[in-house]
This record gives C-alpha cells, sequence and structure tokens, in this order.
C-alpha cells in the first residue's frame, strides 16, 4: 500500500519499491545479469531449464523481464503460475495456451499440445516459451508428464523453450531416482541467490531515483542494518526499506539511519 505520508515528506514521485517497475527499470545484480545471459543462451538452444531459488529473490521478475525482451513476431510466451493440478488439468491448461482445440482423453491432448508446438515452430516460425512458475509445486507425476511432453522425435529435437521456476527444494526434489531422465534432459540449472552485502545500497538507490528521489535517504550503518535484518532477499529489502521510509516520515527524519530501520523492522 502506497503511504501518501511518505512520498510527500521525502517529496517522491510516487512510492518506491513497488511492484510496478517496467523491465527496463529492474535492479540488474550480478546474478540477475548472469541469469540473464544464461537465459540468452537457452533462447537459442531451447528444451528443459529449471530455476530456483528462495522465495522473493526475483525469479518472476527477471522471467518477466527476459519474456518482454523476446520478438512477439518469433516467440509465443506462456506463462502459468498454476502449478497445484491434476494431471488431467495440467495437459488442457497447455493445451489450451498454446491454442489448441478442447479434448477430452489424455492421448488427444497430449497429440494436441505437440501438433500446436510443431505448428508453432514449422508454420508461423515462432518458438514456444513455456514458463512453469512455482514449479515445486508440480506433483511427481506431473513432472513425468513434462518430461514426455517435451520428447519430439524420438527425443532429436528441442523445438520449444521449458522453464521451470521455483523455491530452492525443487532442484532437491528433482534429485529423486525418479526424475534421473529428467535430470538427464536438463539443459541449464541456474540457481538464483539474494543481493550481495554490497548490492543492497546500490539497489535501495536504484528504487529511489525510479521514484524520484535524488538524494541519499538512507546512511551506511541503515543499509547495513537492512541487509543484517533481510539477508539481502530483494522482497525483505523493499518491505523493510518501504516501511522505514514510513517511520521516517512520521518522525520527520531528513536521513535514515539504523534506528529508523530497526524500529521499521518491529513493526513489520
Amino acid at each position: 500500500m502506497i503511504d501518501k505520508r511518505a512520498v510527500a515528506y521525502y517529496n517522491l514521485s510516487k512510492m518506491p519499491f513497488g511492484k510496478d517497475l517496467l523491465p527496463d527499470q529492474l535492479f540488474v545484480s550480478a546474478s540477475f545479469k548472469e541469469l540473464s545471459s544464461r537465459l540468452d543462451y537457452m533462447k537459442a538452444q531451447r528444451g528443459l531449464m529449471m530455476l530456483t531459488g528462495s522465495p522473493g529473490v526475483g525469479k518472476t521478475a527477471a522471467l518477466r523481464c527476459f519474456a518482454a525482451s523476446l520478438n512477439p513476431g518469433s516467440y509465443l510466451v506462456i506463462y502459468t503460475p498454476l502449478s497445484t493440478v491434476t494431471v488431467a488439468d495440467f495437459y488442457r491448461q497447455l493445451n489450451s495456451a498454446l491454442g489448441g482445440q478442447p479434448r477430452w482423453r489424455k492421448n488427444d491432448v497430449f497429440a494436441s499440445i505437440q501438433n500446436q508446438i510443431r505448428e508453432l515452430v514449422s508454420q508461423q516460425k515462432k518458438i514456444p516459451v513455456i514458463i512453469l512458475d512455482e514449479a515445486h509445486l508440480l506433483s511427481t507425476q506431473n513432472l513425468i508428464e513434462l518430461q514426455i511432453i517435451a520428447n519430439f522425435q524420438m527425443d532429436s529435437l528441442d523445438p520449444a523453450l521449458f522453464i521451470l521456476a521455483g523455491q530452492s527444494h525443487l532442484r532437491e526434489k528433482l534429485t529423486s531416482p525418479v526424475f534421473d531422465s529428467l535430470q538427464q534432459r536438463m539443459h541449464m540449472k541456474f540457481h538464483l541467490p539474494a543481493l550481495s552485502q554490497e548490492e543492497v545500497g546500490p539497489f535501495m538507490v536504484h528504487h529511489l531515483k525510479t521514484a524520484g528521489c535524488s538524494k541519499a535517504l538512507f546512511t551506511a550503518d541503515a543499509v547495513d542494518a537492512v541487509y543484517q535484518n533481510t539477508a539481502g532477499i530483494h522482497r525483505k529489502v523493499a518491505l523493510l526499506a518501504h516501511r522505514t521510509l514510513t517511520v521516517g516520515a512520521i518522525q520527520k527524519k531528513e536521513t535514515l539511519t539504523s534506528e529508523e530501520v530497526f524500529l521499521a523492522f518491529k513493526e513489520l
């Protein structure tokens, strides 16, 4: 929720640390830059990719940025965060997103999915980019079915890019022997870490600048306190910085120190 007191007191154009930034306004950390290069590689390679990270480190934001960079004339982006579904629903939602006609029998839906992918690539010259968010919630059977769906021409072709994005334990989940075949077909695995201690300050300055702030509001000890209380998790940093601004506005503080950060942390 936007706190108008902080916006007015610090003469901001809007409340910073929000989710409404455009893809080209996101803070580019070292790990974000590395992930972008991996995604660009997979754009050409295609096949299966796994992206993991703790909640709040910016996985979805990074994927949103990647999707926005793709030419809609050459790529069809399908994004679904609905992972707690049955195998039948999993098949149907993917078939529908690809533009396939409704089918009810599993074999028919499977055939429609693969046919739609083939047609997109061969007829429309579009590469499907299928992003399955919250993939750590996918059932064992759905993960096995995904491996089958991604198998084209006796596993000799990768016409689409499938990205499984989920929390860190997705990587652990896939170490089970039942997923050996899926693991072997995974072209890329990337774990997105939190911000480093050195990146928290620039992250906060970046977000403040997007809100029209031209001066340093947080002291060095305040930035350090933010990191100590968030471990660099993007979402936690944003929430704590947001709350600290509100505390500072209420107390009429021109600059924000570790004292205001700790007060804000207690109120979160």
